[in-house]
């Protein structure tokens, strides 16, 4: 079954004001959690507390994308994008 990839208005406001390499680097991770998103080089993990329902993968060392599972696991929603302490 394929994934199907959304993405919300603010994630699409946070990712157009981050460099242009960090937009680049966040398109390459992506087509490895498309294909495995459990590939380790992810660091993908659930969050914790009023934010259980939402997932994290590390972009870069300081970048993380949060996102929303739907559907069996088949719907991916973006709905954050940014520095570790703006993200969280």
């Amino acid at each position: 079954m394929k994934k199907i990839v959304r993405r919300t208005r603010g994630f699409e406001k946070a990712f157009l004001k981050l460099d242009k390499k960090i937009q680049e680097k966040f398109i390459q991770k992506l087509k490895i959690f498309l294909e495995d998103d459990n590939n380790k080089i992810l660091k993908n993990h659930r969050l914790k507390g009023d934010r259980k329902n939402e997932f994290s993968f590390s972009i870069t060392g300081d970048f993380r994308a949060i996102y929303k599972k739907e559907n069996k696991n088949q719907i991916f929603t973006f709905i954050n994008i940014g520095k570790h302490n703006q993200v969280y």
